[in-house]
C-alpha cells in the first residue's frame, strides 16, 4: 500500500458507512485532504508539522459490506492470492481518492483496474496483444465513405457560393 503515497495511522471496523466497502477519514485534529492540498502547494511550508499533522488518517472498513466479506472469505482461503491482493489495493487507493486524497502513482491502481477487469471478462492479463486486421474491402468502403462525405461538403460550399453571386447578380440589376 506504499504505491499511494498516503500514510494510515490505523484500520478499524466502521460504525457509520452502510453503502461504501471503505473510506479513509482524518482525525479530529488532522488536515482534511484540500488542507493538505493546500499545505504542499505552500513554499514556505514546515515539513515537520506538516508530517505530523497529514499523518493521522484512519481506514475504516464495513465488515458487513459484500465487497469485504467476499475478500475476506479469499484471503482466509489462500493469503497469496493475488486477485485478492489487487482488489484490496484497489479498495485502499479508491477509497483515498474518493476522500480526496491524491495517490502517488495513479498508473499502478490503473494497471491494477485492467486486470481485474480483465479477469472478470475471463481473458489472460497477460496474454500478448494481437493486432487485429481489417479486411481490404471494409478499408476501401470506409474510405470511399470519408470521400464521399468530403465531396458532399465541397459541394455544398459550392452550391453557397453560386447562391451569393445570384443575390449579388439580382442586387446589381435592381440598382
Amino acid at each position: 500500500m506504499k504505491e499511494s503515497g498516503v500514510k494510515i495511522e490505523k484500520v478499524e471496523l466502521s460504525k457509520r458507512l452502510t453503502d461504501s466497502p471503505v473510506v479513509v477519514v482524518t482525525s479530529q485534529f488532522g488536515y482534511s485532504a484540500q488542507q493538505e492540498k493546500i499545505m504542499k502547494a505552500q513554499a514556505f511550508q514546515n515539513k515537520d508539522q506538516m508530517g505530523q499533522m497529514a499523518g493521522r488518517k484512519t481506514l475504516e472498513v464495513n465488515a458487513n459490506h459484500p465487497v469485504i466479506v467476499n475478500l475476506l472469505s479469499k484471503v482466509k482461503a489462500d493469503k497469496e492470492d493475488t486477485a485478492a491482493l489487487d482488489t484490496a489495493q484497489v479498495l485502499f487507493q479508491t477509497s483515498l481518492l474518493e476522500s480526496g486524497y491524491e495517490i502517488a502513482d495513479p498508473s499502478a491502481l490503473v494497471g491494477r483496474i485492467y486486470r481485474l477487469m480483465s479477469k472478470e471478462l475471463g481473458v489472460d492479463p497477460d496474454a500478448p496483444i494481437k493486432e487485429v486486421e481489417v479486411p481490404e474491402e471494409e478499408e476501401e468502403a470506409e474510405e470511399e465513405e470519408k470521400d464521399d462525405s468530403e465531396d458532399d461538403d465541397d459541394k455544398s460550399d459550392d452550391d453557397a457560393e453560386k447562391e451569393d453571386e445570384e443575390e449579388v447578380k439580382k442586387g446589381s440589376e435592381e440598382l
